[in-house]
């Protein structure tokens, strides 16, 4: 008897595989059986997303999303001295050039979540430090696709001068003690 239940639940289960739900349902389930507005049927608008779509707070979301991805690229330049000697951090390999090409990629695309509703903040010094941000990580890709050290190297000094300009204007608490903005051209901004 168990057999012949543990052959109808794998066949059920292979049954439901890859099945979109029915039509005219717009509730879909996640894991915790909470339900979202999002059809897997049709393309939503970013401007009619649902309200719970961005839950995590934007303080956790620079934390454990844009950080993330920011280390995605600073974890790949650079040297390192320990009691092994002095090594660089820099791709060795196209693999690794590829690694660091997709992590700069991401980070640009992450920068798209900013501008969310919900997330973006109602100021054009918000999109000004978005798109900043954004930028330099394409220059970041650009140079990785190169395999071009210096250019990637440069690219991610831009990116924490990016980071900490928009830290200071609208996250004070997370810049670093003493940091000052600085304009494209290197001067402290007024």
């Amino acid at each position: 008897m168990r057999k012949i239940g543990a052959i109808f639940g794998a066949a059920l289960l292979l049954a439901s595989c890859g099945k979109a739900p029915p039509a005219g349902n717009s509730a879909a389930a996640n894991e915790t059986g909470e339900t979202s507005n999002l059809s897997f049927a049709k393309n939503v608008g970013a401007d009619a997303l649902p309200k719970d779509v961005n839950r995590l707070p934007l303080k956790e979301l620079m934390g454990h999303v844009m950080q993330y991805g920011g280390d995605g690229i600073w974890k790949r330049q650079g040297y390192v001295s320990d009691e092994k000697g002095e090594r660089s951090l820099f791709p060795k390999n196209d693999e690794q050039w590829e690694e660091a090409e997709s992590a700069s990629l991401t980070l640009a695309e992450l920068t798209n979540i900013l501008l969310l509703p919900g997330r973006k903040v109602d100021n054009p010094k918000w999109d000004e430090a978005v798109a900043g941000v954004r930028a330099v990580a394409l220059k970041a890709a650009a140079a990785a696709e190169k395999h071009d050290e210096d250019a990637f190297f440069t690219a991610g000094g831009e990116l924490d001068t990016a980071c900490e300009n928009c830290h200071l204007q609208f996250a004070p608490w997370s810049a670093k003690p003493g940091a000052k903005a600085v304009s494209d051209q290197g001067k402290t901004a007024s």
